[in-house]
């Protein structure tokens, strides 16, 4: 049973353990350290039998919040985690009363942009040469949690 639980520090590393097997620009430990240390930040972790195999990074701002970043352990892909994150991220942000939620993808992340638009998500904009490894532009999306 997959278990979405508070990110704890001694979740850190292996959160850095699969960031670095799942993301071409992985984050650093001192960025993941600079923001958990903020208000404004969601960390969350999805847990199976204690071992974590995948997280949520989010940022609240005013009535929004902003998706940062969200993975899972490679050898759990598949199996429905990064929905139920993403069903969490949802939950938390209706219990808030937030108006919207949004993000940013590779324009090839075809896995993420399914999972995505299965939430409500739209793209409303694209951030050009956004990413350095390659310079792969991204789509910004945003998903509104009111009557538009």
């Amino acid at each position: 049973m997959i278990e979405i639980l508070p990110f704890q520090s001694s979740d850190l590393e292996a959160v850095l353990d699969i960031e670095h097997q799942v993301y071409a620009l992985p984050w650093s430990r001192a960025s993941y350290e600079d923001l958990l240390v903020q208000d404004s930040i969601q960390m969350w972790a999805a847990k199976k039998n204690g071992r974590l195999v995948g997280y949520m990074l989010s940022q609240l701002g005013g009535d929004d919040a902003e998706l940062h970043t969200i993975a899972v352990s490679p050898d759990m892909q598949g199996q429905g985690i990064g929905r139920m994150l993403m069903q969490h991220f949802f939950a938390d942000a209706m219990k808030r009363r937030l108006n919207s939620l949004f993000l940013q993808v590779r324009l090839s992340n075809e896995r993420a942009l399914a999972l995505y638009r299965s939430f409500g998500f739209e793209v409303v904009g694209l951030r050009k040469r956004y990413y350095s490894d390659n310079h792969e532009d991204a789509f910004v999306m945003r998903c509104s949690l009111t009557q538009d």
